[in-house]
């Protein structure tokens, strides 16, 4: 977790174990276990058991 939130504020894409993309700011932690993103359309909660993998847009790196 600690990891993750080195890269406050900064765009990322985030892909869930269904397929899906998606794509924001990273916004914080959760106490429940969530990552929050902000997408153009408003926050998004995403449970850490979806998360397949996260990438670092800027750097162009997996970070998790």
């Amino acid at each position: 977790m600690n990891n993750l939130m080195r890269y406050r504020g900064e765009p990322v894409v985030v892909r869930d174990r269904y397929g899906r993309v998606h794509r924001g700011i990273t916004d914080g932690m959760d106490p429940s276990r969530a990552m929050i993103i902000r997408t153009p359309f408003g926050r998004r909660r995403i449970p850490f058991f979806l998360i397949l993998a996260i990438f670092a847009i800027r750097r162009r790196r997996r970070i998790f």
